[in-house]
């Protein structure tokens, strides 16, 4: 009867824990990325989005981080001042972003939070190296797909391996991609580690 009774005091604050790391959280994550790239839309490549989605796989984990990354793309996809995202290309955009997501949760098995906390080379490093890497695997893979949609509108006998080269390797493609993987250095060693400890302290129940 004790153990009952304990089970039932307890449930509200189960309930309370699904609500903030299911709910609660992630709908933050998505509003802080959505205000932030409205903010931003007028400096290309330049944008927070990717450091939020990964700071919420570091702190949420990988489900969750990529349920931000996937609900984020999606409204942005089709409310942007650019205009809306065709299927095709809102899939990718997904897809490459739950990179960032994946990447948070490695780094926090590398650089755990205690070690974030003190300030540890290591941390640093971590967070430095997923920014470069999940940045040039997210620039490629939206490029390849700029590539092969060029490739269609081209006509059966256009060569898609050269078209894709193309999107991967002309002087626009270089400097976006430059632009967004210094920034995104920039933006994941100095502002990525307060905010996965701020974030961190909001939901100390999570994974």
């Amino acid at each position: 009867m004790a153990a009952r009774t304990i089970a039932v005091d307890r449930a509200p604050e189960r309930l309370r824990r699904v609500i903030v790391g299911e709910v609660a959280m992630p709908a933050a994550f998505v509003a802080a990325i959505l205000a932030s790239n409205y903010a931003l839309a007028a400096i290309p490549n330049v944008k927070l989005f990717d450091l939020l989605v990964f700071v919420a796989g570091y702190t949420l984990g990988v489900r969750r981080g990529a349920t931000v990354a996937v609900a984020a793309w999606f409204v942005y996809g089709q409310v942007n001042p650019f205009g809306y995202a065709p299927a095709p290309l809102l899939i990718t955009l997904m897809a490459a972003e739950v990179g960032y997501a994946l990447a948070g949760a490695v780094v926090r098995r590398i650089a755990p939070p205690e070690r974030v906390r003190l300030g540890s080379g290591l941390a640093w490093a971590a967070f430095a190296c997923a920014a470069l890497a999940s940045t040039i695997a997210y620039d490629v893979a939206t490029n390849v797909y700029t590539g092969v949609f060029w490739a269609g509108i081209a006509g059966s006998g256009a060569s898609t391996s050269a078209w894709v080269w193309t999107a991967l390797s002309n002087p626009g493609a270089l400097f976006f991609m430059a632009a967004h993987v210094g920034s995104n250095l920039v933006f994941f060693t100095l502002f990525g580690p307060p905010l996965v400890l701020a974030a961190r302290r909001l939901t100390p129940d999570a994974p």
